[in-house]
């Protein structure tokens, strides 16, 4: 597994990793840290991790911030806080446990067993994605996507009410973290299967998709007949 943690105090910060390696020894793959909420941000946008280890108050930021990045993404986060008045809002972003400072070896061997204690991977599960606007990560529910589209190294969402945002995950990423519901019919397409209203052979060596609002998008050969499968299961 792979563990990032993000503490500003850089004793702590060691001592975090120590206690890891020791508690969880073969199971660690890498250990990464970072000291700053836009070096986390930015390292989590380049690099996939398992677990994070946050630290709510990183030299007066919010660690909030990056708790959002976690709800969108395909990671478990543990808060290790002296900020005890913030765990009941923490586990409202489905965190696995709150650790509050000064802790020892027993509470965080206790939080790190309930990521393993986990039945399914919240790549399963993942709810929200994130859309930067004005220096803020804001929460974009799944839900509300109609069809994602490639556009250059960013992705445009459009969504069911006609509104539409962009991502800064590419279509590889979102592959790997959006529900089952969304199909990639195309190499620059994911659709909502639920918003599909009708799919064909156009002639020639063209497939086209025919969504619920009446808008038609392209659907690979290869793809056709994986459609029609889960479309007539």
């Amino acid at each position: 597994m792979r563990i990032l943690i993000v503490e500003d105090e850089r004793p702590i910060a060691k001592y975090i990793e120590r206690l890891c390696r020791q508690l969880l020894g073969s199971k660690i793959r890498a250990i990464d840290i970072q000291h700053s909420l836009e070096d986390a941000a930015s390292f989590l946008f380049q690099q996939p991790v398992d677990l994070c280890l946050l630290d709510l108050n990183l030299n007066g930021e919010d660690g909030y911030e990056l708790l959002k990045l976690a709800v969108s993404g395909s990671f478990h986060t543990i808060i290790i806080s002296a900020n005890t008045d913030k765990a009941i809002e923490a586990f409202r972003f489905g965190v696995l446990d709150f650790v509050p400072k000064p802790f020892d070896e027993e509470r965080l061997f206790q939080a790190l067993q309930r990521y393993f204690d986990r039945q399914s991977p919240p790549a399963e599960a993942v709810r929200y994605l994130t859309v930067r606007k004005e220096n803020q990560n804001i929460l974009l529910p799944v839900r509300e996507i109609f069809f994602l589209k490639a556009a250059g190294i960013y992705v445009e969402a459009h969504l069911k009410n006609g509104r539409r945002e962009i991502l800064d995950k590419t279509m590889d990423r979102l592959g790997q973290i959006l529900p089952a519901n969304f199909l990639r019919i195309h190499r620059s397409y994911f659709v909502d299967l639920e918003a599909i209203a009708a799919y064909r052979h156009t002639g020639g060596g063209t497939y086209q998709v025919t969504l619920k609002d009446g808008r038609q998008l392209p659907l690979s050969r290869q793809k056709y007949k994986e459609l029609h499968e889960l479309l007539n299961e």
